[in-house]
């Protein structure tokens, strides 16, 4: 049995309807991204009960909490609007979440500040939170939604609407959260960059189900359907008959699986490798560390990256084979 478990679970509002399965391992960090309406935070709100589900069953460490209430479910819950007391100060909006009655005044005192390192912000203790920026509040809200030993964490877009530098340094500052507390995390983002850099796993979500799930590796370079592709960054997404006889279906590559030429290539020297010769350069994008090329293929379009720009409009390309995912 998995640590955590969602068998079956629905939600309807109007023409939308949320209908998923899936697991997670104890410790694990899981992301959930997809499009604007694709039910992630609807998940999150039947997890944490702040909605009912129609149908279905949620099993916590072996428990059914399907029809438990918030308070009673022990999970933990960060929203981007970090939701802090005003009239209290750093340490006491931290220690608001701790359970007290079982704890001393020192053991109170210790968890406040191993928490307050751990979201690197010693020495704040005692300061307002209408002193803090928008960063340091996120992990004040941080810190207190893990005072209270939640079984596990469940964190909302938590990083929206905070500027990308300071998203970077935070995000950071999560996964050695988690690295640290080896508490299992889920995370909704609709940065795919973020899920990415932080995830253990990832499931993608579309129109209230699950399109794909998987490592961010996985995902990335064997995406299983077109909308994963597409979805997880720029790719080349084309009908497989026109490289490969008697194949239908579609083909996927990432940019970075092809390779430019100035010159015209004999196939028989790259047996490994798709050849295509005099192809026209219709695009060139700088992306600060290197040229993103659209390149016509036929009536139909392939990306590129090259660390140079081209000097010729007319180029040759060179598709590592492996790095083909047959779709």
């Amino acid at each position: 049995m998995e640590y955590l478990e969602i068998n079956n679970l629905k939600k309807k509002y109007g023409d939308f309807e949320l209908n998923v399965n899936f697991s997670v391992k104890e410790g694990e960090f899981l992301c959930l991204i997809g499009p604007s309406g694709s039910g992630k935070s609807t998940v999150l709100s039947l997890l944490s009960g702040l909605e009912d589900a129609d149908e279905g069953m949620i099993v916590l460490d072996g428990e059914d909490i399907t029809q438990k209430t918030t308070q009673e479910r022990n999970i933990g819950l960060v929203f981007q609007d970090y939701a802090l007391f005003s009239n209290m100060n750093v340490e006491k909006n931290i220690q608001y979440g701790m359970d007290k009655k079982h704890k001393s005044s020192k053991e109170i005192k210790e968890q406040t500040e191993l928490l307050l390192r751990y979201v690197d912000l010693e020495g704040y203790g005692k300061r307002s939170v209408s002193s803090l920026s928008g960063g340091e509040a996120q992990r004040v809200a941080l810190a207190r939604s893990l005072a209270s030993e939640p079984k596990i964490l469940l964190l909302d877009e938590p990083l929206s609407a905070l500027d990308a530098p300071l998203r970077k340094r935070l995000r950071t500052v999560i996964r050695d959260i988690h690295n640290k507390t080896g508490i299992t995390m889920i995370y909704v983002t609709h940065d795919r960059e973020e899920a990415f850099a932080i995830s253990d796993r990832i499931i993608i979500m579309k129109d209230g189900s699950i399109a794909a799930d998987g490592s961010p590796e996985s995902l990335y370079n064997r995406p299983n359907n077109a909308f994963t592709a597409s979805f997880t960054g720029d790719g080349t997404l084309l009908d497989a008959s026109l490289f490969f006889q008697n194949q239908s279906g579609l083909i996927f590559f990432r940019p970075e699986s092809v390779i430019i030429s100035d010159e015209a290539l004999n196939p028989e020297m790259y047996p490994s490798y798709l050849v295509i010769n005099n192809v026209q350069i219709t695009g060139v994008e700088y992306t600060g560390s290197h040229y993103l090329l659209c390149v016509d293929y036929n009536g139909s379009y392939i990306l590129a990256l090259s660390l140079v720009k081209p000097s010729k409009s007319v180029i040759s390309l060179l598709i590592n084979e492996e790095s083909i995912t047959k779709i």
